[in-house]
């Protein structure tokens, strides 16, 4: 297996190892960690961390973003990438000889990951946890209920806390994910939407008063042609009369 180091953040490192059949991110915990969990989760858009296919800089500016929001937590998350396509279709067909295929390649990368952190004098505990996709879940829960001694789901909210520093982060849900943000800047959505409607309510003021306003014009204005007529027939009369 390839070994190759893509970058470091602060508490982590991560790595990707590889052969002919796949490949798999691993973000290792430097020395403050004496002992971690494996947790993996298979991604849809998997491709764009495939180093076969983009470019190094982009793949790893990926990576970061993806991985630093755990950099301060003892998470040891392996992303893996597979070559032969299997993760699109075992998220649309169910099939039995991909699911075993699957298994095979997992057990592998597990075995893999379990090598490469004891080798870096971190021991690894023997529960592995499957975060959820629900691309996936089809093919998750036939794996899960497979080792369910062994292989639990999680969630990153799970990981985080149990590692005592839940304080640090929200969760900010919407009606189908859920997102692991910073507390120092906590979204304010009430006020914007406060906002967006105050915005909406006084244009639909100004826009009322400018149709009012052309309207009163103009019935001031018949009112002076009206006064203008009744003076210059009331002066032919008069001229009339006299006459």
């Amino acid at each position: 297996m390839k070994e190759t180091l893509i970058c470091k953040l602060d508490k982590h490192s991560i790595y990707y190892l590889s052969n002919s059949n796949y490949g798999f991110y691993i973000f290792i915990p430097f020395k403050d960690y004496k002992e971690t969990n494996i947790a993996i989760r298979l991604k849809s858009n998997y491709e764009m961390y495939d180093l076969n296919k983009n470019d190094l800089t982009k793949v790893t500016n990926e990576l970061i973003n993806y991985y630093k929001n755990i950099d301060g937590y003892n998470i040891t998350l392996i992303l893996p990438v597979f070559y032969d396509d299997i993760l699109n279709r075992i998220r649309v067909v169910s099939d039995k000889n991909l699911y075993q295929k699957m298994d095979k390649y997992l057990g592998e990368i597990f075995n893999f990951a379990y090598s490469f952190l004891t080798k870096n004098d971190i021991k690894v505990n023997s529960n592995i946890y499957f975060i959820n996709n629900d691309s996936f879940k089809t093919f998750t829960n036939w794996y899960v209920s497979r080792y369910n001694n062994r292989i639990e789901y999680k969630t990153v909210i799970d990981l985080v806390k149990e590692n005592g520093s839940y304080h640090d982060y929200n969760v900010v849900k919407t009606p189908n994910m859920n997102f692991v943000v910073g507390k120092e800047k906590e979204p304010k959505l009430d006020k914007t939407v406060d906002i967006e409607l105050e915005t909406f309510d006084n244009m639909l003021k100004e826009a009322q008063r400018g149709e009012k306003e052309p309207s009163t014009n103009s019935g001031f204005i018949s009112y002076i042609l009206l006064g203008i007529i009744t003076f210059v027939v009331s002066l032919a009369l008069l001229f009339v009369f006299i006459k």
